[in-house]
């Protein structure tokens, strides 16, 4: 995914800024009561016209951006078995409910592009922990820089913070769920 910001792409901060300017000069040409006679519902709904266009296409922009960070989610699968990470450019690796122990957020250690950023981890029950190649968009300016010995593969999805929040407690609420089922499966049933 790209670095810059997730939230507007070029061509709507474009047009988000050309409607902005058209409506302040048309604005500033009825301050100055250089057009006369103007119908007000004419001039309000010319108003109107070019907000509903800067929303709309604010809107896309936003839907297209979430669509391609649903896509940056491939290397992590979630199935019935347990959850797919994975562990190099081109290998992944199932760790099986059972030994999950929770799902968090720390610094990326093995993946990304050569800057520190948060990324989700998936906690194992005997201590240690598995990075997954998906991580919190960070403005370049606000990112350190990894240091240079680090083994880095660049497969990253780097998602906007709200859809990374989401995907953590969405992985939570599912090994919440997995745990429950395994808990239930094991009590010994009453005749």
């Amino acid at each position: 995914m790209s670095e810059s910001s997730l939230h507007l792409t070029t061509p709507v901060k474009v047009l988000v800024g050309v409607l902005a300017v058209a409506d302040a000069g048309f604005g500033a040409v009825l301050a100055l009561r250089l057009v006369r006679g103007l119908s007000p519902w004419l001039i309000g709904g010319a108003f109107a016209a070019t907000v509903l266009v800067a929303v709309a296409a604010y809107r896309l922009s936003r839907a297209r951006a979430l669509k391609r960070g649903y896509e940056g989610l491939r290397d992590l699968t979630v199935g019935d078995e347990g959850l797919r990470v994975p562990a190099g450019t081109l290998s992944t690796r199932l760790v099986p409910w059972s030994q999950i122990a929770d799902v968090s957020t720390r610094r990326s250690a093995r993946f990304g592009d050569g800057y520190l950023r948060d990324a989700l981890w998936v906690d194992l029950v005997t201590g240690g922990g598995i990075e997954s190649s998906v991580q919190r968009y960070t403005p370049r300016g606000r990112l350190r820089p990894a240091p240079p010995q680090r083994r880095q593969f660049e497969q990253t999805a780097i998602l906007d913070p709200a859809l990374f929040d989401a995907v953590v407690e969405r992985l939570r609420k599912e090994l919440r769920h997995r745990q429950l089922h395994a808990q239930l499966r094991s009590l010994p049933r009453i005749r």
